[in-house]
């Protein structure tokens, strides 16, 4: 099976990768045969041969209103030599107009992701331009698909199946990290609006004024960061910037409390891996996350936004540290029953669509 996907991730191009993007991708193309990856990105990029079986393409635009020009243009260039069976794109906007755009050029089949819970006009978009064209939609929780069905789109033609985690690594790892201890207080994300660093900064003061012990860390942003730090007048924290999984894996491992301030998650895979790594979760009420937290079991749900609600349990867990080990131990026995590692249901998935 040939495969081309369509992605908006630069990690993949061998720069700035967070979590375990290249690994993952790496997988796929050991179950697919061969997996080339056009990745939007600007000028300064080489391709990147991720495995005998895995390559990523930048685009190389120069700025992001060419990217779809540029993937289009790529795209047709791999066809021209490549005979692929499916198409995959990473959401369903422009990746997925490109995608589309391949697809009646070539005859190749659609899948198209929703690695976001997108709402309103991007909804309304996607359903206009992008899904008609979809053989198949895959979501990562029940909460899009429901979405999804209420808009009219056809209920067999959507996919639950969350990002592939390797639960194993998160149950055995022993941390490197010294002198960390329940009093950490770690938050994981990349640059990105969603991820709501305004309230994340608002939540780090709240809470160090009030336990002063606390240690704040963060992994991940920063550019986005750095802005809410000084709109907010807090600094008190430890910017970590980017870090390969195994290194984020012993973050966790070595802190007490994993939170998430975002304002939209599909799914909410650092939360599943900090449950793994016997870790409580605070997290405000996305899609995603309620799809992973049972409030009150193995973490706490809080509205979205809400800077005080997120410092009052993160509070409460840090005053408590028993409550906070049994939520941790709670959310590793939940993952273990409902999550595993999804990469051989996707790869079904794409040979099921190839033919």
């Amino acid at each position: 099976m040939k495969v081309l996907m369509i992605s908006i991730d630069k990690g993949l191009l061998g720069q700035g990768q967070l979590g375990d993007v290249v690994e993952r991708h790496k997988k796929y193309g050991d179950y697919a045969g061969q997996l080339d990856i056009i990745v939007f990105s600007k000028k300064g990029f080489a391709i990147n041969k991720i495995s005998e079986k895995v390559t990523a393409y930048p685009t190389n635009s120069v700025n992001k209103f060419k990217y779809f020009f540029d993937a289009v243009r790529i795209g047709r260039n791999l066809f021209a030599t490549t005979k692929y069976d499916l198409v995959v794109t990473q959401e369903p906007f422009i990746t997925g107009l490109v995608g589309v755009k391949l697809k009646k050029k070539f005859g190749a089949k659609l899948l198209v992701h929703f690695h976001g819970d997108f709402g309103g006009r991007q909804l309304l978009f996607a359903k206009i331009f992008v899904l008609p064209w979809a053989n198949a939609i895959r979501v990562m929780s029940a909460g899009q698909k429901e979405k999804l069905i209420k808009t009219g789109i056809k209920e067999d033609k959507v996919r639950i199946i969350s990002t592939p985690i390797n639960l194993d690594r998160c149950f055995n790892k022993k941390s490197e990290i010294r002198g960390q201890n329940e009093n950490v207080v770690l938050h994981i994300g990349r640059d990105d609006e969603v991820k709501d660093y305004d309230t994340l900064v608002k939540v780090f003061k709240i809470v160090k004024e009030k336990f002063p012990l606390v240690t704040l860390v963060q992994i991940g942003a920063q550019k986005k960061l750095e802005k809410a730090k000084i709109k907010n007048g807090f600094t008190d924290f430890i910017m970590q910037g980017r870090k390969d999984y195994d290194d984020v894996i012993d973050w966790i491992v070595a802190s007490g409390i994993l939170i998430s301030s975002s304002t939209s998650e599909s799914f909410g895979k650092v939360l599943v891996e900090a449950n793994a790594c016997g870790k409580p979760v605070v997290s405000t009420a996305t899609t995603g996350a309620k799809e992973i937290i049972q409030d009150g079991y193995n973490g706490y749900l809080v509205p979205i936004g809400d800077a005080q609600a997120l410092a009052d349990k993160i509070l409460y867990l840090l005053n408590n540290p028993g409550i906070a080990k049994q939520m941790g131990e709670n959310g590793r026995k939940l993952v273990k029953e409902k999550f595993s590692d999804n990469t051989e249901k996707i790869i079904n998935l794409w040979r099921e669509l190839a033919n």
